[in-house]
This record gives C-alpha cells, sequence and structure tokens, in this order.
C-alpha cells in the first residue's frame, strides 16, 4: 500500500464525520420562527425548534439522538401601550362622551330679597294707638315718667344682594343631567336711629326722644317700656345659598324651532338670618345703667322633588327660553332668641330654641335669551322670580313678653312660631361654554 493511500484511509472518517453532522443540521429546521394573533388581540412570536407543541407537550421528530431530549421553544409577546385600565372600557367610553357634549354655565346674579314690611320691633302699648309716634313714656322700675319715646318699626322691604351661580350640564341617553349651586352675598340692613336721637341735642329739652320697647306681661298687653335714652342700633344680615339636580329629556324632534322639555329632579335651599338689637340705658339717675341685647337667629332648610319645564325656540344665531318650576318642599326650620341684661343689668344671658318642620312649596320661573357667540361660546340675560312659602324670618320669631309670676321676669321674652312667605327676584348675567 503507498503512502498516499493510507493517508487517505486515514483523513476519511473525519471527513464523513462532518458531511453527517451538516447533512443533519440543514435536515431539521432550527430556530424558526412563527407568530399567531392572541385571544386579547396582541401577538404572539414563537420560535420553534425540534418539536411543536401538541395538546401542552412537545411532540413531532424525537429529535438526531434518540433517549435525548433536545426541544426548545421560545415565546415573546409583544403587548399594546399601557393607557390606563379605563381604556376603552365600557365606564371610560361613557365619560369620555358625557364630557365631550356638556355645558358649563357661569352666572352672575342680581337679586333683590323681600325684608321686613313695617315691621313693629315691640308689642303694642296699651292705651297707645300708634306707638311709633312720640308718647310720654315712664320708667318700668320706678314708674317715674322719663320725656317721650317711641318704637320702633322696621321696614326695608327690598334688600339688594349679589350673588353667584354655576350650572353643569351633561348629555345621557334620552336626554341630560344638570347640577346647578348658587348663592347670594351675605345682605346687611339695619334700622336708622340717628334722626331720633339727634334732637336731644338741640336747646328744647321738652323734644328729646329716646327708643322704647314694650312687653306684654304673661301675654297680656301692658304699658310696661323698656327706655333707652342713650343709643339703640338695629342689624340684620341675611344669607342663601342652594343646589338641585334636574334630569332634562330631549326634545321630540331635535333641530331648530320651538321644543318642550320635560324636566324632574331635587332640589335644597338654605335661608339664614340673624336680627340684633342692642340698646344702652343710661338709667338716668333712677337705676344702674345697662346695654340690653335681644338677638335672633334663623335657619331654613327647604329641599323636595322638583317637577317642570324648558320651553325653548332656538335657531343658529339666538335662543329665547322659560322655565317654570315646582318644587314639593318641606321646611325644617331653627329658630333662636336670645336675651342680656333684658331689664336690668343683673338679668343673665337666656337663649330659647324651637325647631319645627313645615311643608313650605315652592315655585321659581326663569326666562332667558341666549347669543350664540361662536360655537363653544354663548352669552346670556335673564330674569328669575322665586317664591317659598312657610319661612321663618328672623323679626317675626321674637315674643316681647315679661314672666314676673316666675321670679325671672326674662325668661318671657322667648323665641315664638311664625312663619311667613318669601320672594326673592333679580336679573341674570353670563356665559355658557359648549364642548
Amino acid at each position: 500500500m503507498s503512502r498516499t493511500s493510507w493517508k487517505v484511509m486515514m483523513i476519511t472518517p473525519f471527513r464523513l464525520s462532518a458531511l453527517l453532522v451538516l447533512l443533519c443540521l440543514t435536515g431539521f429546521p432550527v430556530g424558526e420562527k412563527q407568530f399567531a394573533a392572541a385571544e386579547d388581540g396582541t401577538q404572539d412570536y414563537i420560535i420553534r425548534g425540534d418539536g411543536d407543541l401538541v395538546d401542552n407537550g412537545y411532540g413531532g421528530d424525537p429529535g438526531v439522538f434518540s433517549g435525548v431530549n433536545t426541544f426548545s421553544r421560545s415565546l415573546v409577546r409583544q403587548l399594546p401601550v399601557d393607557r390606563g385600565w379605563t381604556y376603552n372600557s365600557p365606564i371610560d367610553k361613557s365619560i369620555k362622551n358625557m364630557f365631550q357634549s356638556s355645558k358649563l354655565r357661569l352666572e352672575y346674579l342680581h337679586w333683590s330679597i323681600e325684608g321686613p314690611d313695617n315691621v313693629l320691633l315691640s308689642s303694642p302699648i296699651l292705651g297707645v294707638p300708634d306707638p311709633t309716634q312720640p308718647t310720654t313714656v315712664f320708667d318700668r322700675e320706678t314708674g317715674v315718667p322719663r320725656g317721650n319715646g317711641v318704637a320702633l318699626q322696621y321696614n326695608d322691604r327690598s334688600m339688594d344682594t349679589n350673588g353667584m351661580r354655576g350650572v353643569l350640564e351633561f348629555a345621557l341617553p334620552e336626554g341630560s343631567l344638570e347640577w346647578n349651586v348658587w348663592g347670594l352675598f351675605k345682605n346687611e340692613s339695619n334700622r336708622p336711629t340717628d334722626s331720633i336721637y339727634a334732637l336731644q341735642n338741640n336747646a328744647d329739652p321738652d323734644d328729646d326722644l329716646s327708643v322704647v320697647v314694650n312687653f306684654k306681661k304673661d301675654g297680656v298687653l301692658a304699658a310696661n317700656t323698656n327706655v333707652f335714652d342713650v343709643n339703640y342700633t338695629v342689624n340684620m344680615n341675611t344669607e342663601m345659598v342652594g343646589t338641585g339636580v334636574n334630569y332634562i329629556l330631549d326634545p321630540f324632534l331635535p333641530g331648530d324651532g320651538f321644543h318642550m322639555q320635560p324636566l324632574f329632579g331635587f332640589r335644597v335651599i338654605s335661608l339664614r338670618e340673624r336680627l340684633s338689637q342692642v340698646g344702652i340705658d343710661s338709667g338716668d339717675g333712677l337705676a344702674v345703667g345697662r346695654t340690653s341685647v335681644i338677638e335672633s337667629k334663623v335657619e331654613n332648610r327647604v329641599f323636595g322633588p322638583s317637577i317642570g319645564a324648558r320651553a325653548e325656540y332656538k335657531n343658529s344665531r339666538f335662543s329665547i327660553g322659560a322655565e317654570p318650576k315646582f318644587t314639593f318642599g318641606f321646611n325644617r326650620n331653627t329658630n333662636q332668641v336670645a336675651t342680656e341684661q333684658l331689664f336690668v343689668a343683673t338679668d343673665p344671658r337666656i337663649v330659647t330654641v324651637d325647631k319645627n318642620n313645615e311643608f313650605s312649596p315652592t315655585f321659581q320661573l326663569s326666562v332667558y335669551a341666549k347669543l350664540n357667540v361662536n360655537e363653544h361660546l354663548r352669552c346670556f340675560v335673564g330674569y328669575d322670580f322665586l317664591f317659598i312659602g312657610q319661612i321663618s324670618r328672623a323679626y317675626n320669631v321674637i315674643d316681647y313678653n315679661e314672666s314676673p309670676t316666675s321670679g325671672e321676669e326674662a325668661t318671657g321674652t322667648r323665641v315664638r312660631q311664625d312663619n311667613s312667605d318669601f320672594t326673592a327676584d333679580g336679573i341674570t348675567a353670563g356665559i355658557e361654554l359648549v364642548w
């Protein structure tokens, strides 16, 4: 055997082994990538090796070498961008649609509140037809005459005040939901007495006047007056706030023209008032001087379901409308009267409280005119009238009375139940933003 033949025989086995390995690698696909759509819309990228996944296991060709596990498999999932847990959910779509067709109204209110109408801040005086005219008065303790005096009559029928109102309206199926919040700034009213005490500074002492407050005795009319010869002040403040929710049905025919939309909802109104009367008596040498206080407070909370309608004519440039609304209201009121140094300087502070529940029907009428500035902005002016029945007022809940038989005379002046009708009206102006 030649040397060349021997070399061929020695090299050939290594070449044959390399050839077999090459054939095996080219005959079986390794690392083949496939992808499939998952149920949630993502994509699964599958890199498959020697076997396929069959029934939660690998099947197919067992591999090159018997008894040796050569399976390989990689899974890569491409997920969408995380946009929040409500993205494209029913809740997200409802909120998005609601805000895309919402309206916001901001209004300035200039209203006039009904105030006291010739209210006597005293009980009538026995034997005196008109206690608001000068009449001879006597010291309550000694019975000595103390000149002329007048009882105060409080008259401030129209108490003007300002306020704000905000209304947010969302579109809903078959209608819209409206939420409103409004409030009137605190109105301050007073009964001037400067003209009464000014007469004390002239040269004629016979025309000097004092303010007097008369009291019944155990509920019986009497001439029983407190005389305040130095000063007497009367101050009252009133404030109102309210809120409500209404569901307004869509018009039967959409588009321009005249529409009538029924509405129903629920509303709450709060009316609070405080009246303070402070008188200073020198005693005129007959008794110890004192500063007497009579203070009354009321809080009315009216609430109940509402029904009404919105009648409106509109076109592309403007709209005019009216909205009457009636509320089956119930008034839970709390009334309070407090006195201090009422008859003498040693009288303590005495507070009486009364709580009542009343049926308080409420009616409101709003008329308005809107001008469409552009697609998203409207300007409007309007007028509102509000009526509330069975309301407590601070100047009506005081019982001017003395209880001489009780041992504590000042306890006779206490709170009483006295309700009356209330009205407020005025103009409004503002803007409406449309999304």
